[in-house]
């Protein structure tokens, strides 16, 4: 085969262990609700478990969260910057001709199943 086709397929093959970009739901018409949440809280209590690009890491607090997600935009990984106060962009993933995704402080602690 051909290397580009090689690597064209490759690219279209799902990536295992793959649960989409933070802040967004792992599949399509899976969107959380009012109350509801993708992810989940811990048995012992300890944090949110299972949270996108966390690596396993248990997080009590979304700030906890959010801090993880901006140290890790250094190894270029999606993260939710500030930019107003309650207001959160996210960097590191652009779509030329998409305005960038924002959301509220209140969104991001549902989306991620955070109480506090």
């Amino acid at each position: 085969m051909r290397p580009i086709l090689v690597l064209s397929i490759a690219l279209m093959a799902p990536i295992p262990g793959f649960a989409g970009l933070p802040g967004r739901p792992p599949e399509p018409g899976k969107v959380p609700g009012p109350g509801e949440t993708l992810m989940e809280e811990s048995p012992d209590g300890e944090g949110v478990a299972n949270l996108p690009w966390a690596r396993g890491q248990k997080f009590r607090t979304l700030d906890d969260y959010l801090a993880h997600l901006e140290r890790q935009g250094a190894i270029d990984l999606p993260w939710w910057r500030q930019v107003e106060p309650g207001i959160y962009e996210l960097v590191g993933i652009r779509v030329p001709g998409v305005p960038p995704e924002r959301a509220t402080r209140a969104e991001l602690m549902r989306r991620f199943g955070f109480t506090r």
